[in-house]
């Protein structure tokens, strides 16, 4: 009875995720929190999921912003990936838990519009994300992003490339190294040349 409950629950859940974005076959959507949000304008044709997609994470997109994941694609629990511009996420990626993907800044720059911005009512356009610096974020094919990790506006993680637990990357990653740290840097490079543990 408890097997024939949770599978209710969770295609009922899943029929709810699916009204919200555009997804392939076989993806799959945790049970806790609101896992997709659209705000300020943003609709079911901003987020594409790929096939064989996991999500327990949560995507949010605001004003427009486009959220596109690729095939085979693993999103750990209490990741939020948040645009307002474009994120792009290719094929065989794991991001894990606790990571913050953002294509913006969540505020003007400017102190003065800030203070103006905290004057507002919760919910008030002056508070959304248009008023924010935003760049695209692009995250290569077969990629690792490391637990409590943050993806800064207008950085492209190369293909093949891992990003160490904890780290915050504000500039761009080449394909195939390890990036560390806080700032991000480069640790280590041709992880592609490394010895296979499959041979295929």
């Amino acid at each position: 009875m408890k097997r024939v409950l949770l599978k209710l629950i969770t295609f009922i859940h899943k029929r709810k995720i699916e009204k919200l974005l555009e997804c392939g076959s076989r993806c799959e959507f945790g049970l806790k929190g609101k896992q997709v949000s659209l705000h300020m304008g943003s609709t079911k044709d901003c987020i594409k999921l790929g096939d064989n997609v996991r999500l327990l994470g949560q995507l949010i997109s605001s004003n427009g912003g486009q959220i596109i994941i690729g095939n085979n694609v693993s999103i750990g629990a209490n990741t939020r990936i948040r645009a307002s511009e474009l994120i792009v996420i290719g094929d065989f990626c794991a991001i894990s838990e606790g990571i913050v993907i953002c294509d913006n800044n969540n505020h003007p720059t400017n102190p003065k519009d800030r203070e103006y911005m905290q004057k507002t009512p919760i919910g008030s356009v002056e508070r959304s994300w248009v008023y924010a610096e935003h760049a695209p974020i692009r995250i290569g094919n077969a990629c690792w992003i490391g637990e409590n990790s943050r993806i800064c506006k207008g950085v492209t993680i190369g293909n093949g490339s891992i990003v160490a637990a904890n780290s915050v990357v504000t500039k761009s990653v080449p394909d195939n190294c390890i990036v560390a740290g806080n700032p991000a840097k480069i640790v280590k490079t041709d992880i592609d040349k490394l010895p296979r543990y499959f041979k295929n």
